[in-house]
C-alpha cells in the first residue's frame, strides 16, 4: 500500500495523537503500536476484529470490562492503535504469568 501524503496540519494531528496518553491505555506512553504491526492511528471495528482475530462479542466484552476504549466519530466506532497495543501487551503478560504459575515446582 502506498504511503499517504498528509498535509502539514494533518501530520501534526496524527503525530500528536500518537504521543498522547489515550484513555483506556495502560502506560500508553511506553507502548509503540508499531511493535505489534499497527501502522494506523485508529482502526474501525472490522479492522480491529481482524487484527485481534476475535469475534464481535469478545471485542465488546473487552470494552465492557474496560480493557478497550472505543471512540465514536460520527456513526463510526474506532479503537486507537495505542489502546490495541496496550491490550495486546496486557494479554501477553497475563499469558506469561499464567504459564509460569502452572509450572510444577521441584
Amino acid at each position: 500500500m502506498a504511503a499517504r501524503d498528509y498535509s502539514y496540519d494533518q501530520q501534526g494531528t496524527i503525530q500528536g495523537a500518537e504521543r498522547q496518553n489515550l484513555p483506556g491505555a495502560t502506560d500508553a506512553s511506553q507502548i509503540d503500536p508499531r511493535a505489534f504491526g499497527l501502522a494506523k492511528v485508529a482502526y474501525g471495528v472490522r479492522e480491529t476484529l481482524e487484527l485481534l482475530s476475535i469475534g464481535r462479542t469478545s471485542l465488546y466484552a473487552a470494552v465492557k470490562r474496560g480493557e478497550l476504549t472505543p471512540v465514536k466519530f460520527g456513526k463510526k466506532t474506532l479503537f486507537y492503535a495505542m489502546d490495541l497495543a496496550a491490550f495486546l501487551r496486557k494479554l501477553r503478560s497475563t499469558a506469561i504469568d499464567t504459564a509460569s504459575s502452572r509450572r510444577p515446582r521441584v
